[in-house]
């Protein structure tokens, strides 16, 4: 306020520099904010930054960084009264001695690459009923998984996968439901591999791997790579689709307009994967770093993962979700690459791969967030809301205690979870697939905790200098071992293991003393 008189700092709070505005009284608290609108508080006053986080309320800087400033110094979490609260889902996963290491896909041996390769051709070609009497029940087509993903995000009610809270967890439960198909195929193949998008070196656009980006045939097909000329479902049908309690499923998807596997809006009509987009697509790793060590709650690390904010306020440039869909997969006028179809991406097989490493993301924030995981890492129990399309809805499925997408749902059968309900909520994910209760692990999680123990990855990893390693490293703490009759392997990991449980251990504590879960108010 330009008329008040200067009894205020007049440095930033957050870098020291000198302010300019209003002469170096930018901190000066008054009366109105420069929208000339009037601000309740009971008498102007001048702000210390040194004493102002003790304030027992809010207060605001009206300076030259307004929202640098304001985000330091005023993102106070304040407890809500205990009876607005509801009962903590008790977590009561067991902790995992043994977890199988997913690891960045240019790190596998062409040997190692080929057997993912072949075991994914197999569930492209093989019948459902085939492959269960072939590898057993966690069979599943690679078709299975494009039609599961198509009704979640196409329930009347509201997007079950995307554009909330539940994208991840749903997601997460997706790929590993899709990890245990791919094992059951070869478990020689320990674990699914993931595409780090930060990483440019060697491509991944290549005869050896993806293939083109655009496509190279006549309609941007893709007609090389491991997943050359990738069949699209022409004549598909939800008949052949049953959900977890063997029920037909409750959808009003039927097909694109042309009949096939697509979205439901898609006119295209070749029979194979399309890219439109570009080869040279890369996330910075340090925005990748800031998402996945963000001090902050669950639906803060969706936004910055999603759209490059937390709390509505700019974290990083550009989406690690969203990016690689729509570079890579692209249009052709109004037509999607089967990737950036949204609805019907999985029929690029780039989406499993992706979606890892988006997962892997969200698997070291919880490592660094472990001291909220008793409070569901502040998973919105209710009126939760959505982003993009679905923008300030509120829906069943978003919040802590919904069953995920429950017209075509996860069993604990699908997921290979004991002693939890059958349909999964969000809750039962978040449980089960903590650092510490997950049947995998991520290389550069082993990687980090070899060179040093727990304390080690918390304080390096995720720093500028340390982002190349957090991909390249190979998992150098672990050994693989055979189980039970040698059928499956699962990898060891001798250096991770005392850690986990102390961790988890700790946590149980937590959530054995509380009743309530807080709920948290952020005052901006």
């Amino acid at each position: 306020n330009t008329t008040a008189s200067c009894c205020g700092t007049s440095t930033s709070p957050m870098t020291q520099a000198t302010l300019s505005l209003n002469g170096g009284c930018s901190v000066n608290y008054a009366a109105e904010n420069p929208d000339g609108e009037a601000v309740t508080v009971e008498q102007r006053e001048c702000l210390d930054p040194q004493s102002v986080l003790s304030e027992s309320r809010s207060k605001m800087i009206w300076s030259s960084n307004l929202k640098k400033d304001n985000k330091v110094l005023f993102r106070l979490k304040v407890a809500a009264d205990a009876s607005s609260g509801i009962e903590c889902p008790v977590c009561d996963a067991p902790v995992r001695t043994t977890q199988r290491v997913r690891r960045e896909m240019r790190t596998l041996t062409d040997e190692e690459w080929n057997k993912v390769t072949t075991a994914m051709w197999t569930m492209k070609n093989t019948s459902q009923a085939d492959g269960v009497s072939t590898y057993g029940p966690s069979f599943r087509t690679y078709d299975y998984f494009v039609a599961k993903h198509l009704v979640s995000m196409l329930d009347l009610r509201g997007d079950q996968a995307h554009f909330g809270p539940m994208f991840m967890t749903w997601h997460s439960a997706f790929i590993l439901e899709f990890e245990n198909a791919l094992l059951s195929v070869n478990p020689e193949i320990l674990a699914l591999p993931y595409w780090d998008t930060t990483k440019t070196e060697p491509s991944v656009f290549t005869d050896k791997y993806f293939g083109s980006a655009p496509g190279t045939g006549p309609n941007g097909e893709v007609i090389d790579g491991a997943f050359k000329n990738w069949p699209i479902k022409s004549d598909f049908s939800i008949d052949d689709y049953q959900n977890a309690a063997g029920e037909a499923i409750n959808t009003t998807y039927t097909g694109s307009t042309t009949g096939m596997l697509r979205g439901p809006d898609a006119t295209r009509t070749e029979t194979v994967v399309l890219r439109f987009g570009t080869s040279s697509y890369t996330y910075d790793p340090n925005d990748f770093w800031k998402c996945a060590n963000l001090d902050a709650f669950w639906y803060d690390w969706y936004e910055c993962v999603e759209q490059g904010t937390a709390g509505g306020l700019g974290v990083v440039s550009g989406s690690l979700h969203s990016g690689p869909h729509g570079q890579v997969g692209g249009k052709s006028g109004d037509d999607s690459g089967d990737f950036e179809d949204v609805a019907s991406s999985p029929n690029d097989a780039i989406f499993f791969f992706h979606h890892a490493d988006v997962d892997r993301n969200a698997y070291w924030w919880m490592h660094v967030n472990s001291d909220k995981r008793a409070t569901a890492y502040g998973y919105p129990t209710e009126a939760a809301t959505g982003i993009g399309a679905y923008s300030g809805m509120t829906y069943y499925g978003q919040h802590l205690m919904d069953t995920m997408s429950d017209a075509w749902g996860f069993s604990a059968q699908d997921l290979g979870f004991s002693d939890s309900s059958d349909l999964q909520t969000n809750a039962d994910v978040l449980c089960q697939l903590s650092p510490t209760t997950a049947v995998y692990t991520y290389d550069f999680v082993v990687a980090c905790q070899a060179d040093g123990g727990a304390d080690a990855c918390q304080a390096s990893w995720g720093e500028e200098a340390n982002t190349t390693n957090a991909t390249t490293a190979a998992p150098t703490s672990a050994t693989t071992t055979a189980v039970g009759d040698g059928t499956e392997s699962t990898t060891v990991l001798e250096n991770v293991t005392t850690t986990v449980e102390a961790e988890t251990s700790a946590a149980a504590a937590v959530v054995t003393s509380l009743s309530l879960c807080a709920l948290l108010v952020v005052i901006r």
